[in-house]
């Protein structure tokens, strides 16, 4: 059993396929002979169970050195684009952060921002969400939302579809955050389990299904 968070389009409960990233997950696990599940829990407590060894690993890690302690990574199966979303009529362009000085920039209340965002201490007005902070920019509250580019896309093709043809992503990323599947050190044959896993993984690249499901997934 694998711990995942509700962060949709990459992992959800309430999504057919559980999340692009679960999806991967799985597929890659079943080519190398093995039947994975996913478990739903708030992000910090999937974390915590998986570095416990309660449950067999954790879909989605990015890699810290406090993590890089505890968990073996798999290899990377998709990147997560952070940056920002403008709307379409206006012609904001940057080649650095400080070029952004002039803007209202919003973000979300408790989410970890980079340190190259942070030390440009940019103007920024906070929200409670992503889709908020996509609303806001839509009506001219703000001039930039810093957010996933995969969750953004995943919110306009949905519940924000409204909005869509208004705003766009604007290059480049702030940060690309490569995902991983983590399984905890101190698990039995957790060597084993990410060299299986990346085995599959590896059949997928090849294959073409990896990308196929990423370009379905629209991140």
């Amino acid at each position: 059993m694998l711990a995942a968070s509700e962060y949709p389009p990459y992992m959800s409960s309430q999504m057919a396929d559980g999340g692009v990233a679960v999806a991967i997950v799985r597929e890659a696990f079943r080519r190398a002979g093995y039947s994975a599940k996913a478990v739903y829990l708030p992000w910090a407590r999937a974390v915590n169970q998986a570095r416990d060894g309660r449950l067999d690993g954790i879909v989605g890690l990015w890699t810290t050195p406090e993590r890089t302690r505890a968990f073996l990574f798999s290899q990377a199966f998709l990147d997560n684009h952070i940056g920002f979303f403008k709307r379409r009529e206006d012609g904001i362009r940057y080649q650095t952060l400080a070029d952004l000085k002039p803007y209202a920039i919003g973000i979300v209340r408790g989410y970890a921002n980079s340190d190259a965002f942070d030390a440009a201490r940019l103007h920024t007005d906070e929200t409670l969400s992503d889709a908020s902070n996509l609303s806001k920019l839509a009506a001219h509250h703000i001039d930039l939302a810093l957010i996933d580019r995969g969750v953004a896309n995943y919110l306009l093709g949905g519940s924000l579809a409204a909005l869509a043809p208004k705003l766009e992503w604007l290059s480049p990323a702030v940060v690309d955050y490569p995902m991983h599947l983590g399984i905890a050190r101190r698990q039995p044959q957790a060597a084993k389990r990410i060299q299986d896993f990346n085995r599959g993984l590896d059949a997928m690249r090849q294959d073409g299904t990896l990308d196929r499901m990423l370009k379905q997934a629209k991140i």
